[in-house]
């Protein structure tokens, strides 16, 4: 499955991650979507995103535009996005999503530095961040 998407505990936190490979078609985008709505359920519970882009080549405009209208939403339902990738077009990418859903997405361009800033805390790394 495109994304791969599991639970991580880091931290004394949860985070939904999905790890992103290859090129992200719509049908893929369909298939997380559907995985994730059954993840989340109707939980109260804010949640963590971490996509993981470092493997992804590209993506169809419809799968981004699908996963916009997804990530809005469930908006209410989403503390923080973190995206790791190095590759300018999957980070526009993710900046439109951003947009459209009014959720700030912070950008990392290794996982290692995601997980250092989360070990450390805040102080130790900063990430690009993208207003919503």
């Amino acid at each position: 499955m495109n994304p791969k998407i599991e639970w991580q505990n880091m931290k004394d936190h949860r985070y939904l991650v999905l790890y992103f490979h290859g090129h992200f078609s719509a049908e893929d985008a369909q298939n997380a979507i559907s995985t994730i709505s059954s993840m989340i359920g109707t939980t109260e519970e804010k949640i963590i995103m971490a996509w993981e882009c470092t493997g992804m080549t590209g993506f169809d405009i419809a799968a981004r535009e699908a996963w916009q209208i997804f990530i809005k939403k469930i908006k209410s339902k989403i503390e923080k996005i973190h995206l790791v990738s190095d590759k300018i077009v999957i980070r526009s990418g993710a900046i439109v999503v951003g947009i459209f859903a009014g959720i700030k997405i912070s950008s990392w361009a290794t996982l290692d530095e995601l997980y250092t800033q989360i070990k450390n805390g805040p102080a130790s790394c900063h990430p690009v961040v993208h207003a919503s």
